[in-house]
């Protein structure tokens, strides 16, 4: 997929694309799209709201020695970044978390946080409480997945002449994402803050196996074993074509955006007719995630005239070449009579 740097403006014109028949996930359409954008929540930080400006954030300058809020987890001796990788209390937590109701667990243990798309926020808890994560996930809009990690932070503001290595805090974060994440996403192993290393150890990835919210207008959701592959109906081909929607800042998975192209594509037809005035409407759409090699990459809408029912969803992704194309939390909606 080729990169680009902005993408709003291409994802808000994108184009219903032609049937392929049957309907097979448009890969070259997929390729040709901006690449998902990437985020990793920001280190050495107690909280962060991205829909708010950073400031002192990113890219941080030497620091001034000013003391740093204290961590609530233990501190491992010596007091080493490797010490605190490799304590095995640390590790045992994480291990013996509970998976929370709703959610289904997709890496544990890992020395990474998560670089991954929809970035929604970072919290620093009192303790590794993946049940206080989730919570703070549920009552977050499209939040569909967390990341609970523990962090090797500095006590004080690293200052390269002053106190370039100070004693460390262990901090328990948890990160928010709009889009579902996968176990190759979590390689954000840390910073250093001049000698200061800041590491990541005990990360856990949870997505959310709940149903996505329901769409205006559109009965719904129905859960998908994978993609609608329809046949024709009386000889009629039902299959409108499709939108695609990289995952982004400003794009997660919201199944809501597919019932929007599909009333948008309804219009469209309507204000260009067949000779004989007749237009097909679009009552019936399904969206799901696409990945590629593991990692979300996509919303992808599949449009159509007629509603079908789950034993049409197989479609389970594809491959070209070495790259493997899945299709993940997929549902189906109707719309309203």
């Amino acid at each position: 997929m080729r990169s680009a740097c902005i993408i709003s403006a291409l994802v808000a014109i994108a184009a219903a694309a032609p049937a392929p028949s049957p309907q097979l996930i448009d890969i070259d359409g997929v390729e040709a799209a901006p690449d998902p954008v990437m985020v990793s929540a920001p280190l050495d930080v107690t909280t962060d709201n991205p829909t708010k400006k950073r400031d002192g954030i990113m890219g941080k300058r030497d620091g001034n020695c000013a003391s740093q809020p204290a961590g609530a987890g233990p501190i491992p001796t010596p007091d080493t970044a490797d010490a605190f990788t490799q304590d095995a209390g640390f590790q045992s937590t994480a291990q013996n978390a509970p998976t929370p109701d709703g959610y289904f667990l997709v890496f544990q243990n890992s020395q990474g946080s998560l670089s991954a798309s929809k970035y929604m926020g970072l919290h620093t808890l009192n303790a590794f409480d993946t049940l206080g994560c989730a919570s703070l996930c549920d009552q977050a809009r499209d939040c569909e997945a967390f990341n609970m990690y523990i962090e090797r932070d500095p006590s004080v503001d690293p200052n390269a002449n002053d106190c370039p290595n100070p004693p460390s805090t262990t901090n328990y974060k948890c990160t928010l994402w709009g889009a579902p994440v996968s176990a190759e996403e979590a390689t954000n192993q840390g910073q250093w803050r001049d000698s200061f290393q800041v590491v990541i150890t005990g990360s856990n990835g949870y997505n959310k196996a709940s149903p996505p919210n329901p769409v205006d207008g559109f009965t719904g959701p129905t859960e998908l074993a994978g993609a609608i592959n329809a046949p024709l109906d009386n000889g009629k081909n039902t299959y409108m074509g499709y939108k695609y929607y990289p995952f982004s800042q400003t794009q997660g998975y919201t199944p809501s955006t597919c019932g929007t192209a599909c009333k948008a594509q309804t219009g469209y037809n309507s204000r260009h007719p067949n000779a004989d005035g007749t237009y097909q409407t679009c009552s019936f759409f399904n969206a799901y995630v696409l990945s590629q090699n593991a990692i979300p990459q996509g919303l992808y809408c599949s449009l159509y005239s007629k509603t079908w029912d789950p034993s049409y969803a197989t479609n389970y992704g594809q491959y070209r070449g070495s790259d493997r194309f899945t299709v993940s939390r997929s549902y189906s909606y109707s719309l309203t009579q």
